[in-house]
């Protein structure tokens, strides 16, 4: 055999043995995001549960204990009591009902993911009465794995695709 036949199988040679290690890398990465994933998914169901439970207690465990939560019309709430707090408040005022979280893209990367989707919930006053509100909107999770290897939420935002009552703002 030629030096240049050498040389290009040599080189063919490597090119798949790196694409073989890059398939294997990324298979590796896959099964642990898949994990991941998971555990997202545990934290979303048990963020669903509680609040359609009206459980501010058990909304405010699955934060970090410095997180962060940024609800719409109102200031952001810092730390798991003050989470608690606005949650009590808010289910004093309106309960939650039928509440379901659709992700619509989770990235993980290490010990922090990103977690965004939608959500539809139904809100009914829970004094007097009243017409009950068919709301939907969407979200955006941070979250960070703890020492115990479970997912808690860093900051979470989110907000209605619902007008707010009233006259449309003027342009």
């Amino acid at each position: 055999m030629s030096a240049d036949i050498k040389s290009r199988m040599a080189i063919v040679t490597s090119a798949v043995l790196l694409a073989a290690g890059a398939a294997f890398a990324q298979q590796r990465g896959a099964e642990r995001n898949a994990g991941a994933d998971a555990a997202i998914a545990k934290t979303r169901a048990a963020y669903q549960t509680a609040s359609n439970a009206q459980d501010g207690a058990a909304l405010a465990r699955l934060y970090s204990s410095d997180g962060v939560e940024m609800p719409p019309n109102a200031p952001a709430q810092k730390g798991r009591a003050a989470i608690e707090a606005y949650h009590k408040q808010f289910a004093s005022q309106m309960m939650v009902h039928n509440l379901e979280i659709k992700a619509t893209d989770t990235r993980v990367l290490g010990d922090v993911a990103v977690d965004v989707g939608t959500y539809s919930q139904t809100l009914m006053p829970a004094k007097g009465g009243g017409k009950t509100i068919d709301d939907k909107g969407k979200y955006l999770v941070v979250l960070k794995k703890d020492a115990g290897g479970a997912w808690l939420i860093s900051h979470a935002i989110y907000n209605s695709d619902l007008p707010l009552p009233g006259p449309p703002p003027a342009k």
